[in-house]
Parts: structure tokens; C-alpha cells; sequence
């Protein structure tokens, strides 16, 4: 085969274009893999205005694959419909509906708002959890950019709140819906994710009692900045902005950058909404209402606790707000009839233990009375010269205050003692051969016991001395022997050489002393995951993320690395059981979501050859390499299709060059190559 060198052919950027518009022109394929799409049923999503491409898209196919029913929402810069999924039709599933959410007319020319809506389409499939609606699959048609989600059966809160007027819901019912919301806003927010459009019209309440939170396009990893989709009444959202005035923070209305705290902010006032069908600032601002002074007014049905824990919610100052729905959750869904009864049996036993105080008291005074006339109280001083001097540190507390020049005296009398009393116990604790390290802590007690009376002792304050350098010399040799082995990588135990070991000891040494890798182990710690994932090694892997969630969890930069470990080692465990049970003669489904993240490195460096590629042969290498992996892999398996039909562009590009530099014969079995792919492609579509 002859080589064409592809700078005589087109620019390398311009052939890459290409590819992607190969992979964006068959995105449908993307999820022929995904054998567990859930049923759904078909919801109201919203107002069925007429957009104005609404009756151009009606009736319509997107893709080949979604034949769009009827327009069942409008907003933002998208339109939402009720679709049909063409593939699960023909495969007989009872209920083969999706909405499908696609770009205006008007903003098709706009370059940005195709990629806003994919990045949508991307935040939201990065959130897998119950509570959060699915995103399927999104691409571009030539009508228009699309994303498909699945298809909900129920209502928006919006309409939840309007049925509940004037009264609003029960607390019992309301905290139902409230703590799915705040599942899924935690969730989001663990993963990096805020939402920052949170709105009643961008949660849905499904038949079945399920919450679902929509419309992610606006929200930020922490510095996202989008435009809004959800099918709502549009003079209540800044479409610049990306987020609705009516349940925005103060902090978010005037620019500043997104956080948790403004997610608490928009779910308090939902929140409030839900018990009272009622916005809490009369649907104004916060910024102007905090302006105009309004202040919320306490729902007839919240007592009083619950009611102070949303009122933090909706504070306007976002330092006085509460901090975390964590904290937020269990203030809410805290029962105060246990406390209340534990606070007013304390107060009944106080009383009476205060009535027995009284009688007590004057017994004792009584008995004071008969004392004076006796001679005790120089018997009871001689029994106090005769203590040693552990027993008299042992009585000091029991001492009566009203002989501060008996007790001053015995103090000096018996200050070389009881200092030597306090050396001991200290000697004691550093010694003491059943700890691994000595217990700084205790040994502070002691000292400051013995530094209590003897405020100016030379002896103790050489003796602190001491201590403050032994203890911080062993918490810095704790903490470079556990650099030394984490930047030489030795992360297994071997001997005294126990990474967790050495840690567990650092935080009994020091509670206080937050450790930091440095930054050689931390090149250190990501080399060793990158090759351990590359070499699919589990126990490896197992071995890296137990390290990771001892020593890097504080670690930004490692936190995306140990959530790709602790799916990679799932999908190697799941590949693993899969082979088992095909050995063992059992049928079994193929586990396709794993398995694309089991093959990811090698897709990730096949494709990579793909952007290098030169010349024909370099393709035609690249070819075999991808055809022997393929025994291993279904057709349908996406990350093949998607390189295949990248290999069958690439191989059309160089016919088409080859044509060009009048080598028709080469070019015709260049050609032949791209259709052979492009007929694999097909084969496996064919067949799903």
C-alpha cells in the first residue's frame, strides 16, 4: 500500500474536524450499548406554548431514531417534546417514549448554544443518582441539536404548590418530597456540582412519589456560566445570567461566585412554598427584598425549632445562613418530643434535688455549729501533715477553701515531693512500653496540674520545655517517614513501614495536625494509579485508593482520580464475574457500562494513534491493532463503533486525496477499507 503523507493531503485540523463530524453524525449510536434504559411514562412537563419551530419539528424524525409526537414545553432557548424511541419500538417495549429537548430555530446559528446544550447533556449524565432525571444520549441532527432524557410520569412542583393553595402542604408531607431534594442537591454537591437554577419548575414529583431534578445546564463546577431550559414562565428567569431572580441568592444576584449556600438558599424558599403555597418575599428578589426589609413570616403548621432552622435557610447573609444540607436534613427531620421530655425530667430532678440541697444545708450548718465547740479542726490539720505527698495531691480538691494558709504551708512544705510526684507520672507515660508512642496529652494534663501550683517552678517549666520539643521532633519524624514512603511509592505494609499504621500514630501523637503530602508523593501517587489503571491491576488499584482515602482525600487534585479508581476497580470486579460465569457455561449479560470503562485506557490510546496518524499505514496498523480486541468486544460495544466509524472517515479522506493526485486504483482500495468499516457499523446497528 502506498503512503500518503498527510500534510500533502489537508491540514491535520482540518481532517480532525472531520472526525468529530463523522462521530457527531452517528451520535445515536453512542448508546446502542445501553441495554438498561428504564420505562417511563409520559408527564406534563410544562405549558405547551408554540415555539416558533414547534410545527416544523412535529411529526419529524431526529436521527432516524426519534419521531417527535407533540410539543409539551417551551423555555430558556430550548423546546421540550414527547418523543418515541424508534429502536425500543421495534424492540416491542410497551412504553418506548423519551422527551426530547432541542435548540430553537432562532439560535441555531448562535456557535454557542449547540455546545451549552451538550454540556447540559454532560453535567447531567456525570450525576447518576436516583433523584436526579437521566440523560440517554445527545447530538446533532440537521434540524436542530438535541439531548434525550427520560420520559416522567407525574408533575412539577410548581403545580404541586398551586394545588395546595391556599393552605400548603402538611409538614409530615412536605418533608417526604424535601428530603429526596436534599438527597440529590448533596449528591450533586459531593461531585462538585452546583445547581444554582433550583426551582420548583425544575423538579419533577413523579406518580410513584420519586423526585426528579432537572435543567443542570445552568449549573456550575464552581465557575459554569449557561443558559436555561426548563419549560417555565420565562419572565422569571435571566437568561443571561443563568438563574431565576424569584429563588436566587443575594450573592448570586450580585455576580459573585457560585456555592453550596446559594443552593440552600433557592431549596429554603421552595421549601417554604411547599408548607404555605406562599413565596416568602412575595415572589420579589432577594436583593430587593432585603432592601425593602421583608422579613419572612413564620408558617401557621411549623413549630417553632423547625421554623428557626429554614428561617437560617433563607438569611440573606450568606455567612449566617446554615451551612450544609447535612446539617440542614437533620435539623428538619429531628422528632423534639424525646428531647423535651429528657429536658423536663432534668428540670423535676433539679427541683428535688435542690429542695434536698436545702434541707442538707442546714444539717449542715448544725453540724458547723456543734464543730466550733469542739478541738477536730486541729486534729483533722495534723491528719494533713501526715499525708504523703500522692495522697495530699489526691485530697487538695476536698480541702476546705476557708484554710488557704493551711494548705499555702503544706504546699511549700512538701513542693520538692509532689513536684517529684508529677516527674514520675510523666516518666511513667513516656515509658510506657504498651503504646507505640508516648501520650503528649497526658502528659500536658500533668503538667499543667503541677504548674496550677506551682506556678513558678524553674524545675517544671524545664521540664515543659522538653516535652514541647519532644513532641513536635515526633510528630515531624511521623510525617517524613511518611513522605519518604509515599514518594518513594512503597504504599504496602512492610514492617514498621505501615503507611496506615504511621498515620493512626501521627493523629494520637497530634489530634490537631492535619497531614499534607507533598508534592513529589502526590506525582508519585497519580504515576502509580495511571499504571495501575492502564495494567487493569486490582489489587493494586485497591491497594492506591485505600492509600488515596487515608492521605490524598483532602487533595483536589487526586479526589477525581480516586473517584476514577473506585469505578475502575468496580468494572474490573464486574468484568472479572463476567468471565466467570461464560467459563462456567452461564449465560450472562453483557456488562457494557463496565466494560467501557474497563477498555477506556485502550480506546484512549487507540484514538490517540488516530490523531496521529500520517499515512495510510499507519491507518491500516491501526486497523489490525483495533481488530484484535474485537473478539472480546459485541459489535454494539460503543467505543468501537465510535472508532470504527473514525477509522472509515479517516480512510474516506485519504481516498478522496488519493483521487485528488489522479491514484485511483490506491484510491478505490482505500475506499473499499472505509466501507468495510462502515458496513461493521451497520452489522451491529442492524442487529441491536
Amino acid at each position: 500500500m502506498e503512503n500518503i503523507d498527510r500534510d500533502n493531503i489537508s491540514s491535520k485540523n482540518n481532517v480532525s474536524s472531520k472526525k468529530r463530524e463523522a462521530e457527531n453524525s452517528v451520535s445515536v449510536l453512542t448508546d446502542i450499548s445501553d441495554k438498561s434504559t428504564q420505562k417511563t411514562a409520559t408527564p406534563d412537563i410544562g405549558p405547551t406554548s408554540s415555539p416558533s419551530n414547534s410545527q416544523s419539528l412535529e411529526g419529524k424524525v431526529i436521527k432516524d431514531r426519534y419521531r417527535i409526537e407533540r410539543l409539551i414545553g417551551h423555555g430558556g432557548m430550548c423546546d421540550v417534546y414527547q418523543a418515541t424511541d424508534l429502536l425500543r419500538e421495534a424492540s416491542g417495549n410497551a412504553e418506548p417514549y423519551v422527551a426530547l429537548k432541542v435548540l430553537q430555530r432562532e439560535y441555531l446559528n448562535q456557535s454557542g448554544a449547540a455546545k451549552i446544550l451538550i454540556r447540559e447533556a454532560q453535567k447531567t449524565q456525570q450525576l447518576s443518582h436516583p433523584n436526579i432525571i437521566r440523560v440517554f444520549d445527545f447530538g446533532g441532527d440537521k434540524l436542530a441539536p438535541y439531548l434525550v432524557m427520560e420520559w416522567l410520569d407525574g408533575e412539577t412542583l410548581e403545580e404541586v404548590i398551586r394545588r395546595s393553595r391556599p393552605n400548603g402542604l402538611p409538614f409530615k408531607s412536605a418533608i417526604t418530597l424535601l428530603n429526596q431534594i436534599i438527597s440529590a442537591l448533596k449528591y450533586a454537591h459531593s461531585q462538585g456540582v452546583i445547581h444554582t437554577d433550583l426551582k420548583p419548575s425544575n423538579i419533577m414529583l413523579t406518580r410513584d412519589g420519586t423526585i426528579k431534578l432537572f435543567d443542570f445546564g445552568v449549573s456550575k463546577a464552581f465557575s459554569l456560566h449557561t443558559d436555561d431550559y426548563s419549560a417555565e414562565a420565562q419572565h422569571e428567569t435571566n437568561a443571561l445570567s443563568g438563574y431565576t431572580p424569584t429563588y436566587a441568592s443575594p450573592d448570586l444576584l450580585q455576580g459573585k461566585e457560585p456555592e453550596a449556600k446559594d443552593d440552600i438558599f433557592a431549596f429554603s424558599t421552595i421549601a417554604y412554598e411547599l408548607l404555605t403555597s406562599l413565596h416568602p418575599f412575595d415572589r420579589k428578589p432577594a436583593d430587593i427584598a432585603q432592601q425593602s426589609g421583608m422579613i419572612a413570616v413564620k408558617p401557621n403548621h411549623l413549630n417553632f425549632f423547625k421554623w428557626r432552622t429554614l428561617r437560617q435557610g433563607l438569611d440573606f447573609s450568606a455567612g449566617k445562613r446554615i451551612t450544609s444540607f447535612s446539617e440542614l436534613q437533620y435539623q428538619l427531620n429531628t422528632r423534639l418530643a424525646p428531647k423535651i421530655a429528657i429536658v423536663t425530667a432534668t428540670l423535676c430532678v433539679a427541683l428535688s434535688l435542690s429542695y434536698g440541697y436545702q434541707q442538707q444545708d442546714k444539717h449542715i450548718e448544725r453540724l458547723s455549729t456543734r464543730l466550733q465547740l469542739s478541738n477536730q479542726a486541729s486534729q483533722e490539720e495534723h491528719q494533713l501533715t501526715q499525708l504523703t505527698p500522692s495522697q495530699f495531691i489526691a485530697a487538695l480538691p476536698t480541702l476546705p477553701k476557708d484554710k488557704p494558709l493551711l494548705i499555702d504551708g503544706l504546699l511549700r512544705q512538701k513542693h520538692q515531693q509532689i513536684i517529684s510526684v508529677y516527674e514520675q507520672r510523666i516518666n511513667n507515660i513516656l515509658n510506657n512500653r504498651h503504646e507505640r508512642y508516648p501520650d503528649y496529652y497526658a502528659i500536658e494534663k500533668e503538667l499543667i496540674n503541677a504548674q496550677n501550683l506551682y506556678p513558678d517552678s524553674l524545675v517544671l517549666y524545664s521540664i515543659s520545655e522538653e516535652i514541647t520539643a519532644s513532641w513536635q521532633s515526633t510528630v515531624k519524624i511521623l510525617v517524613q517517614r511518611l513522605n519518604t514512603l509515599l514518594e518513594r511509592g512503597q504504599y504496602h505494609p512492610d514492617g514498621d513501614d505501615d503507611i496506615a499504621q504511621l498515620l493512626a500514630d501521627l493523629n494520637q501523637v497530634s489530634f490537631e495536625y492535619q497531614f499534607e503530602p507533598t508534592e513529589k508523593a502526590n506525582i508519585t501517587f497519580s504515576k502509580a494509579f495511571k499504571d495501575a489503571a492502564k495494567n487493569l491491576d486490582l489489587a493494586s488499584i485497591r491497594q492506591l485508593i485505600h492509600v488515596g482515602e487515608l492521605l490524598f482525600s483532602n487533595t483536589s487534585s487526586q479526589q477525581s482520580q480516586l473517584a476514577a479508581g473506585r469505578k475502575l476497580k468496580e468494572s474490573i470486579q464486574i468484568m472479572t464475574d463476567y468471565q466467570s460465569s461464560l467459563s462456567e457455561g452461564t449465560l450472562a449479560e453483557y456488562p457494557y457500562q463496565a466494560a467501557a470503562i474497563y477498555y477506556q485506557n485502550s480506546f484512549d490510546e487507540l484514538n490517540t494513534r488516530l490523531d496521529n496518524i500520517k499515512n495510510v499505514t499507519q491507518l491500516d496498523a491501526l486497523n489490525n491493532d483495533v481488530g484484535k480486541i474485537t473478539d472480546k468486544l459485541p459489535d454494539d460495544f460503543s467505543p468501537l463503533i465510535q472508532i470504527r466509524l473514525a477509522m472509515a472517515t479517516e480512510y474516506l479522506n485519504f481516498s478522496e486525496a488519493l483521487l485528488k493526485a489522479n491514484k485511483g486504483r490506491t484510491a478505490n482500495m482505500v475506499m473499499k477499507k472505509a466501507n468495510n468499516l462502515f458496513a461493521e457499523v451497520e452489522k451491529a446497528r442492524s442487529a441491536y
